[in-house]
């Protein structure tokens, strides 16, 4: 198990970039407790903050039945699509996601994902059903693959400065 305090070390070696010190580190927690879904997690994001879009890809997809929340890995490969600038994949990965299966036990994790796809239709230009809309509450913001945070009132005004030109 990947408890806080070992978190908190991984973290501080991706900070450092210390890369080849913080794979060691999941490489020892895999093989103490291979099972340890929060070991695909982190190796996931450590290689998506090295860089390394194309293996993130695939490791996510080859390790999709490690994770409890489908939706969050087709989210995260979303992100990476969109961060390699190919936002007609991003699109195409992230309808492949669950939603409404898994609102109920991962509301938060399913709606950044619906927002993030909301998000990705109005870079696109594409039109927005009323009802999925509805489906992101009026208070909500989330966190970007930038880090800014975007509320649905902000998304929902660059949709009709989009939708306008």
């Amino acid at each position: 198990m990947i408890d806080m305090q070992k978190i908190d070390k991984l973290l501080t070696l991706m900070r450092s970039k210390n890369w080849a010190a913080a794979h060691a580190m999941l490489d020892e927690n895999e093989v103490a407790d291979p099972g340890e879904q929060t070991v695909a997690h982190w190796r996931a994001v450590l290689l998506r903050e090295e860089g390394r879009y194309e293996e993130v890809l695939q490791y996510l997809a080859e390790n999709l039945d490690r994770f409890n929340c489908k939706t969050s890995v087709f989210h995260k490969r979303a992100v990476i699509f969109h961060k390699m600038g190919n936002d007609s994949a991003a699109l195409k990965e992230i309808q492949k996601a669950p939603f409404d299966a898994e609102i109920e036990n991962d509301w938060a994790l399913v709606m950044d994902a619906k927002f993030f796809y909301l998000y990705l239709m109005v870079e696109a230009g594409l039109p927005i059903l009323s009802k999925k809309w509805a489906e992101i509450p009026d208070d909500y913001i989330s966190l970007m693959p930038t880090g800014d945070r975007v509320s649905k009132e902000q998304l929902t005004e660059i949709a009709k400065r989009h939708y306008e030109t």
